[in-house]
């Protein structure tokens, strides 16, 4: 009987109105069919949807596409499945069959509930959102039915329906050709009536603003063009405040501030009062109001200069402070339940980055900290909802390592890049030939990883230094006591590999025969970038950024002498290669500012290492990316230098390979062609071969995790 139901479904799906447009019951047909033959249940729901939402004079129809929406979300295992069956009950008396077999299935629910409510609540974990344009910098509304977000086609604030997948932008920017404006991180009103989002605004500097759900009523509810970024944490639970963190230019100095931000005038009153130092930031990674609303509970760094975070709680009027959470280990705050009685927070005490939750109660942890879920990894807090639900998504960047083969003399690409070790796939990069190019020593990026692939949590994971004979292909390891190093630069005499550590801002050696480390630099404003060497190995070439004139120098250190000499500044910042020879230093300057003269665009020059007059090779066009992560390097015969390009037009994701003489002449398309963003340049001694890895961006994933509370932690 079903097989002749769902035959008839087809052969009526397929009848074409002679008006050529389909009735509401071709309509209909053709979503009983992608239902119930195709299995599709979410685009069936689509088409169910847009049957009782524009068809008005047959009501057998729209009867039946109230039905089956309630069927589809059964089948879904959507609450929403009992409202849609109610209406069917409650508003066609008219058609009787469609209202019995409604009845049955609201009995049926009924029942399941019954049983389901004298069991167990079981945990549940599951994806709801894995799409090319999935973003994390938004958060899921109150009543969880969508989540906000950035749509980056364009850079408007957007909202997605959870239930539908219908997607629908809040701002109209335009595109990006028209502004290169864009929205960031957005939270929801108590009421789930507006939302509250960054703005980066044309004057490069970021706002905040709000809009209500239906894109009504847009304003500006604070702009200092003192605050270069502002991230958007939470909305107070009377819905008077905005708790946010500012980066703010204190005259010549760079602070971070916890503020809050009224909501009826834009007032602000700063909180919180952090350093930024070079390496960055000093903040909290999350931070939101307690329940009352009285306190700010946060992360933040346990010492100045540790990657080990405690949590705190703070009283709204900044008087006071306290520490919630006190561990050796680190940990990072998730979010506050809804009842007000639960924080959960991830941490590495166990071994491995798992969540947990610990009860609060007068402001004190009571007890000790629940193992939720183990081995969770490092996740992007979005929020909870009023029921308990909390969300969170999953962003890899995917980083993996190529080589490609190159004329010397012509430049032709002999041979299309192929993926190189494979081992650890996804998490390889920066990869470097020794001089006598049998090594190829890179960066390996182990678990556990944070959503930011340049981080390392706490102690565990992180990166390794790997060394790869070209000869044999045995790799050997090391593990330096190191945080956040990278960008690996060969000796000269290929004994050792010099790496950053990006935390302390200096240069390390590490000897690749018995793993001794030895410091070579260190200064707080150093890069964060790669070290270059004199062949000699008695000077070093590095840069010096100073965040407080967003300023850059490059200064040659000589290591006998224990002297140093400053040979080029800009206002911006640089990067910079040193030629085969050790006598020409290549620079990739980026200077400052929104709207740039002719004479401060980015450009590509060259100048002699004991410094002097500096010659510009190119510049770049406005909107072109040359990244300042993707250094160039020289040909060994120091005739040309290669760098990466991407088009300026932003719908374009492919990045070419140039070269350009070194003696002046044009830039030439190489025509190695990557849809990703190619760094870390390294040409072998016989010039043919060139490694390098690449940034591709994987999808997003958003998911929600639910029943896992102790005591239900909701308020619903």
């Amino acid at each position: 009987m079903k097989a002749l139901l769902i035959t008839s479904v087809f052969c009526l799906a397929v009848i074409v109105n002679l008006s050529g447009q389909a009735t509401p019951q071709e309509m209909l047909n053709k979503a009983i069919y992608e239902e119930e033959v195709n299995g599709n249940l979410e685009e069936a729901m689509k088409l169910f949807l847009e049957i009782v939402d524009e068809n008005s004079t047959n009501r057998t129809v729209t009867a039946e596409a109230y039905y089956h929406l309630g069927l589809t979300n059964e089948k879904l295992g959507n609450k929403k499945a009992k409202e849609y069956y109610e209406k069917v009950v409650n508003n066609f008396e008219d058609q009787p069959e469609f209202v019995r077999i409604a009845n049955e299935r609201l009995k049926q629910l009924t029942l399941t509930a019954t049983k389901v409510s004298n069991a167990p609540l079981v945990m549940s974990n599951k994806k709801i959102w894995n799409e090319p344009d999935t973003d994390l910098e938004g958060a899921p509304s109150p009543d969880g039915k969508y989540l906000s977000y950035v749509d980056w086609e364009t850079g408007d604030l957007a909202i997605y329906e959870i239930a539908t997948g219908k997607k629908r932008r809040l701002t109209n920017k335009g595109s990006w050709d028209e502004s290169n404006e864009f929205a960031l991180v957005s939270r929801w009103s108590p009421d789930g009536k507006q939302i509250v989002y960054d703005w980066k605004n044309g004057n490069d500097f970021c706002e905040l603003r709000i809009i209500g759900l239906d894109g009504s009523q847009p304003r500006i509810l604070y702009s200092n063009k003192e605050v270069k970024w502002t991230y958007t944490y939470d909305w107070s639970p009377d819905g008077k405040q905005i708790l946010a963190y500012f980066d703010r230019k204190d005259g010549t100095d760079w602070i971070g501030q916890i503020v809050l931000i009224s909501i009826a005038d834009g007032s602000e009153r700063v909180i919180k009062t952090t350093p930024i130092t070079a390496s960055g930031a000093t903040g909290p990674e999350n931070l939101c109001f307690s329940l009352d609303g009285r306190y700010i509970i946060y992360d933040f760094p346990q010492k100045e200069g540790s990657s080990e975070r405690d949590i705190f709680m703070m009283s709204t009027d900044g008087s006071s402070e306290i520490s919630l959470i006190e561990h050796p280990a680190h940990d990072e705050f998730l979010g506050c339940a809804p009842d007000g009685k639960n924080i959960i927070f991830a941490s590495d005490r166990n071994g491995e980055f798992s969540l947990w939750s610990i009860q609060i109660a007068e402001g004190k942890p009571q007890g000790n900290a629940l193992l939720i879920k183990a081995n969770m990894g490092a996740i992007a807090p979005l929020g909870f909802t009023r029921g308990g639900s909390y969300y969170y998504g999953y962003s890899q960047k995917n980083i993996n390592m190529y080589t490609a083969e190159l004329d010397p003399e012509t430049g032709e690409i002999l041979a299309q890049p192929e993926k190189i070790i494979t081992r650890f796939e996804g998490h390889n990069q920066t990869p470097v030939y020794s001089p006598d190019g049998k090594y190829l020593a890179y960066i390996s990026k182990r678990f556990p990883l944070t959503i930011f692939p340049d981080y390392t949590i706490g102690k565990l994971g992180g990166n390794v230094l790997c060394v790869n004979s070209l000869e044999t292909g045995k790799e050997r390891e090391f593990f330096p006591d190191l945080e956040r190093f990278a960008y690996p630069r060969w000796s000269p005499d290929g004994h050792s590999v010099i790496v950053m550590e990006r935390n302390k801002s200096g240069s390390n050696q590490v000897d690749i025969q018995t793993g001794t480390v030895t410091p070579v630099l260190n200064d707080d404003n150093i890069g964060p970038q790669p070290t270059e060497i004199s062949h000699d190995g008695n000077t070093i070439f590095f840069v010096i950024r100073d965040r407080k004139t967003n300023s850059s120098k490059i200064i040659a250190k000589n290591l006998k002498e224990s002297t140093e000499k400053e040979i080029y500044r800009i206002n911006g910042s640089i990067h910079i290669r040193l030629s085969p020879d050790g006598k020409w230093l290549a620079i990739q300057a980026f200077y400052v500012g929104t709207v740039l003269s002719p004479d401060k665009i980015p450009s590509l020059i060259v100048m002699p290492s004991a410094g002097g007059e500096q010659r510009i090779l190119c510049k770049f066009e406005e909107g072109i990316d040359i990244r300042a992560g993707a250094p160039c390097t020289w040909t060994p015969d120091g005739k040309y230098i290669l760098y990466t390009m991407k088009s300026p037009k932003k719908e374009i994701k492919k990045w070419d390979l140039y070269r350009i003489p070194v003696e002046g002449g044009e830039s030439e398309k190489l025509g190695m062609e990557m849809s990703g963003f190619i760094t870390n340049l390294s040409i072998h001694p016989n010039g043919r071969n060139i490694a390098f890895s690449i940034t591709e961006q994987s999808n997003a994933e958003i998911w929600v995790m639910e029943n896992f509370l102790p005591e239900g932690g909701s308020t619903e």
